[in-house]
């Protein structure tokens, strides 16, 4: 450890302490001149540690309401922070150390395994893990990435220049959201589908994407598509199921006279509502628009002449 590593910290902890500290009383306590005392102030000031000179008590001293002392958390707060921590766990083993140090710096004692409370959340898998770092740096610089992907329906990898414009997480997996060269134009990639990824040198310019307005037409990952109006009806079996969260911002609900429910949602493209209408046959009618009708006649005709055929042998 450097001496000047030990110097920033004795100032950092006298100035935590309350001591009265001035640039005579570190020249004293450091041995060494005024001009390296400023230096080493201003290096903390740099580092993001608020420190001023409080000309009353003729003292540098740290802005009201900072310090460096661990916080005293009450029972609400530690329950908050080891609930957080044992869901986000899950998102892999990176997101568990970072918890885990965050814990060590900030709280008094461990939150305990919370044996007595269940979440269950999706693991994440390892390769997500491994690029999450790498791609939240690139886009907090605007910088480039090399992909090579391969998408799940992908016969074969393919590799290209991305600007990183942010990420999100859904349906128990971390996808990118950016600007991919090869087609010029916004695509979304999974993070456990991407082989390969690299930083490059080279710096982008972010064009007018909001990933607030993009994600509110998503249902599930699937960003791209044209909003289209989805209209279902429920039977009375499921409503129940159905009016206990909500599964979209557009969500609209209404009563029907046979103890039904009629949702309406405006959504990107039909793909990601369509594979969620699945989960809730045979209760479900698609009443529009008339392509997800005809699509969804298509698809039960097919699983039904399937099921014929494997009975019969």
């Amino acid at each position: 450890m450097s001496y000047k590593f030990d110097s920033l910290t004795i100032i950092l902890n006298k100035i935590d302490s309350g001591e009265k500290v001035t640039v005579r009383s570190l020249m004293d306590e450091l041995e060494v001149t005024e001009r390296t005392v400023h230096r080493y102030l201003n290096t903390l000031l740099v580092a993001g540690f608020p420190i001023e000179y409080d000309r009353k008590a003729g003292s540098y001293v740290f802005d009201e309401g900072y310090a460096l002392k661990k916080p005293s958390l009450s029972i609400e707060e530690t329950l908050a922070f080891a609930l957080a921590k044992k869901f986000l766990m899950s998102f892999g083993p990176g997101m568990e150390r970072n918890l885990s140090d965050i814990e060590r710096k900030f709280l008094l004692k461990k939150t305990g395994s919370l044996k007595h409370i269940i979440l269950s959340a999706e693991g994440q898998p390892t390769e997500a893990d491994k690029h999450l770092g790498a791609i939240h740096r690139a886009i907090i610089d605007y910088r480039r990435v090399r992909l090579v992907y391969k998408a799940l329906y992908a016969e074969r990898p393919t590799e290209s220049k991305v600007d990183p414009y942010y990420l999100f997480f859904r349906d128990g997996f971390w996808y990118l959201r950016g600007y991919y060269h090869l087609e010029e134009g916004m695509r979304t990639f999974a993070l456990d589908r991407i082989i390969a990824l690299s930083l490059l040198d080279e710096h982008f310019v972010p064009g007018p994407v909001s990933p607030e307005d993009e994600l509110s037409g998503a249902f599930g990952p699937y960003v791209d598509g044209d909003p289209v109006e989805v209209v279902l009806r429920f039977d009375p079996e499921v409503k129940g199921l159905i009016t206990r969260k909500k599964w979209h911002t557009s969500q609209q609900e209404k009563e029907l006279a046979d103890g039904g429910l009629e949702v309406r949602f405006i959504v990107n493209g039909l793909f990601g509502i369509r594979q969620w209408i699945y989960r809730w046959l045979p209760y479900v009618e698609v009443v529009a628009p008339k392509e997800l009708r005809e699509d969804l006649r298509t698809d039960l005709a097919s699983a039904l002449k399937r099921h014929d055929k494997k009975g019969r042998q």
